[in-house]
C-alpha cells in the first residue's frame, strides 16, 4: 500500500492551477481524483483530510467498506485509513481540503476535535451526506480559507489562515452533531468486536504517542495481546502494530517536514528509546534517514 504525503500529492497535481498550499501544511485543491486515475490499488494518506464532491461520482473503499460518494457528499479520512477508488466517472471531481496530520501544526490540537466521540466515529463512518446548506457553509469556508492562503502580502497571514481553519472545523464539528445518528451505525446493532474495535481505537488515537506495544493496549482493556490484533485484522484490515506504526510515522513524517524540532527531541516527543532506535524505525519505513527525509522541505516554518 502506498502513502501519499502532502509534497507527493502536490507535486502530482503541481499542473493543477485550483491547488492552493500554504508550506504543505494547509492545502485546498480540486481535482478529477488525480492521484488515483490511474489505480486501483490500496493507499493512504499521511494528512487528515475532508473531502467533497462536486460532480460525477466514484465507488470508494474507505477500510473494506465501499461508498457511493456522488455530489453533497462529504468524506472525512485519517492517515490510518485505508483507500481504494473502485470506479468513478469521467468528470467525477472532488475538492480537497488537506491539513498536516502533525498535533503540533493543526490549527485545532487533535484533543479539541479529532479525539471527541464524534471525530472518532468518522473513523468507521467516513461519508457523511449534506443538504443544500450545509453544502453552501462549507464550500464558504474552504473558499475562505483559499482567500487566506492566497495573501501573501499580508502580515497576519498566518493568524488568518489558522482562523479560517478553525472556522471550517468548527462548522464541520456543528454538523457531524446534527448527523450524529446518521453516522453511527442506524441503528444496527453492533458486534462485541465493533465496540471492542471502537474503544481500541479511541486508546490508540490517545496514547499512540506514548504506547507503542500491544501489552499496553492489551491491559487497558483487558484483554489478550492476540485477540486484540484479531480484532484490528478483522475491523480495520491491519494488525495493531501496523495501526500505531502508520500513526507514528505520519506524525513523525509530519515533524521532520514541518518544525524545527531536533531529532533527538522529536524521538522524545514520540517515545523511542533513543535518537538510533527512532532512526531505525523511519528508515525501515521511508527507506530514508530522518535527516535525509527532512531535506525533501525547504520550509520549517509551522503555522
Amino acid at each position: 500500500m502506498h502513502r501519499f504525503s502532502i509534497q507527493e500529492i502536490i507535486d502530482i497535481e503541481q499542473q493543477n492551477d485550483s491547488i492552493c498550499s500554504f508550506r504543505n501544511q494547509v492545502i485546498v485543491l480540486t481535482t478529477n481524483v488525480g492521484i488515483l486515475r490511474e489505480s486501483r490499488e490500496l493507499f493512504a494518506i499521511d494528512a487528515f483530510a475532508v473531502g467533497y464532491v462536486l460532480q460525477g461520482y466514484s465507488i470508494t473503499e474507505f477500510n473494506n467498506d465501499r461508498y457511493r460518494l456522488d455530489p453533497g457528499k462529504m468524506f472525512i479520512i485519517a492517515p490510518t485509513h485505508s483507500c481504494r477508488i473502485l470506479e468513478y466517472s469521467p468528470d467525477c471531481t472532488v475538492r480537497l481540503l488537506l491539513l498536516d496530520s502533525n498535533g503540533h501544526n493543526l490549527p485545532i490540537h487533535l484533543n479539541y476535535l479529532v479525539k471527541s466521540e464524534r471525530w472518532t466515529q468518522t473513523y468507521f463512518h467516513p461519508v457523511i451526506s449534506l443538504n443544500g446548506q450545509e453544502s453552501r457553509t462549507m464550500k464558504a469556508c474552504l473558499e475562505r480559507i483559499m482567500e487566506q492562503i492566497n495573501r501573501e502580502d499580508c502580515p497576519n497571514r498566518i493568524p488568518f489562515i489558522r482562523l479560517a481553519t478553525v472556522w471550517h472545523h468548527v462548522e464541520l464539528d456543528n454538523i457531524m452533531q446534527i448527523h450524529m445518528k446518521e453516522i453511527s451505525d442506524s441503528g444496527k446493532p453492533l458486534t462485541r468486536q465493533q465496540v471492542l474495535a471502537r474503544e481500541l481505537y479511541i486508546h490508540i488515537v490517545n496514547n499512540y504517542r506514548n504506547e507503542h506495544q500491544a501489552k499496553f493496549y492489551a491491559q487497558k482493556m483487558c484483554l489478550t495481546p492476540q485477540y486484540l490484533n484479531q480484532i484490528a485484522t478483522n475491523i480495520f484490515g491491519k494488525t495493531l502494530s501496523s495501526i500505531i506504526s502508520d500513526l507514528l510515522f505520519s506524525t513523525a513524517r509530519s515533524m521532520l517536514l514541518s518544525s524545527d524540532m531536533s531529532i533527538q527531541e522529536i524521538a522524545d516527543e514520540l517515545n523511542f528509546a533513543d535518537q538510533s532506535s527512532f532512526s531505525k524505525f523511519i528508515k525501515k519505513i521511508a527507506g530514508k534517514s530522518p535527516n535525509a527525509l527532512r531535506k525533501l522541505n525547504p520550509h520549517q516554518e509551522i503555522i
